[in-house]
């Protein structure tokens, strides 16, 4: 049975995703800086959700949606990921390594703003098998997908913090007007 959540319960459940966000991504960064690429992306990934999470529950906080269904988008792994999708496209105009020197048009390294895939996650966690072979996470996942994931996570994060720190709200409505 899903309890109703109070709206004072939002703000509580924000915070709670977004500083679990900060972790999966220290955590993440650690795993790719020791060549764990599959795993590293797997927080990430994680993270995004997070991330997606507390927007969620910052938006029904702050009065931008309504909690109507909000269980059914902070449950469901697609919406979540998809409602993240603003962070796929602000990492496509900010290369790497020069995240707050804003973009050099002719250093950009585009990252494919469908990525990251449900399929992937779960391929960089479980070894499976596609047709007659076995597939194994190290296999799937290399250095440039946990490269890229951690790259837009980093994006999501800065963006967050840039906006909320420089006096507007908590949740999209900074963002996505």
């Amino acid at each position: 049975m899903i309890r109703q959540i109070k709206k004072y319960d939002y703000f509580e459940i924000y915070r709670q995703a977004y500083n679990n966000a900060l972790d999966l991504a220290i955590e993440a960064q650690l795993l790719f800086d020791n060549k764990y690429y599959p795993r590293a992306y797997f927080l990430a990934y994680t993270a995004l959700e997070e991330i997606s999470k507390s927007q969620l529950a910052a938006d029904v906080f702050t009065g931008y949606s309504k909690e109507d269904n909000f269980i059914e988008k902070y449950a469901n792994h697609k919406i979540k990921i998809n409602q993240i999708g603003w962070a796929h496209l602000e990492a496509n105009t900010y290369p790497y390594n020069q995240i707050w020197l804003g973009p050099d048009v002719d250093n950009i390294e585009k990252i494919v703003s469908k990525e990251p895939s449900w399929e992937k996650r779960l391929n960089s966690l479980y070894v499976g098998i596609k047709n007659t072979e076995v597939v194994i996470p190290s296999e799937q996942i290399g250095k440039n997908d946990a490269h890229k994931i951690i790259h837009i996570l980093d994006i999501a994060l800065k963006r967050i913090w840039d906006i909320e720190h420089s006096g507007h709200q908590i949740g999209t409505k900074g963002f996505m007007k």
